[in-house]
């Protein structure tokens, strides 16, 4: 009975053993295995890992290139001297010049024939015609400053005279001014802007003075 028992316990060790091994020793080189075939299979972790940052290197580098072959857009200033020809010359900033001064000129003589006119009507002085001098006067000063100081009498003897004649029609559309009184001031304008082309050429404003103007206004 005992010896029965005995080999029943040695039987059970054995097969304790056996067990033992599969769990812990041939368990553990099963799971090896697994993770070496998983790794080695395409849809892995490892795989997925290392080609998504493979693509993202890539994207970074191809934005990079991107970048570097654009250009940088130039400024509104770079663009309006591109347009104009470039604005630094000093033909550019010569004309600019000579238009702000021609300007200046136009506006200074404008203010003295209102002054002078104003006085001489005051003194009981004839002043009719009296303004073609300073018309002549105020464009040839202005012309002395060059291109730019031309142009700038041109543009404001043109636009003057324009925007007055317009406006007396507008009055005689709308019966202030008769057509008589709108003719005569049309022909008025015309002599101004002979006055004003033979100062812009360089013609001597005493050509057009009158004899109560001051001897102090004498261009």
């Amino acid at each position: 009975m005992k010896c029965a028992l005995l080999l029943t316990f040695i039987v059970l060790l054995i097969v304790c053993a056996e067990d033992t091994h599969a769990w812990f020793g041939g368990g553990g080189s099963s799971r090896s295995s697994s993770r070496s075939s998983d790794s080695s299979k395409p849809g892995s972790s490892n795989t997925n890992r290392k080609r998504g940052g493979s693509c993202r290197s890539g994207s970074s580098s191809a934005t990079k290139s991107v970048q570097k072959q654009e250009k940088p857009k130039a400024s509104v200033i770079d663009q309006v001297k591109e347009a104009i020809g470039g604005a630094e010359t000093k033909e550019a900033k010569a004309y600019v010049n000579g238009y702000v001064n021609g300007a200046n000129e136009m506006h200074s003589t404008y203010k003295e024939m209102k002054t002078v006119t104003k006085q001489m009507a005051k003194d009981g002085k004839g002043a009719k015609g009296a303004d073609k001098y300073f018309h002549a006067k105020a464009n040839c000063k202005a012309a002395q400053h060059g291109p730019g100081g031309k142009d700038a009498a041109k543009h404001i003897s043109d636009e003057r005279e324009a925007y007055q004649t317009a406006f007396q029609k507008g009055r005689n559309m709308i019966g202030k001014v008769s057509d008589k009184g709108y003719n005569e001031y049309a022909a008025d304008s015309t002599k101004d802007q002979e006055a004003n082309r033979h100062g812009q050429n360089g013609g001597d404003p005493n050509k057009y003075r009158t004899k109560y103007i001051p001897d102090k206004y004498k261009k």
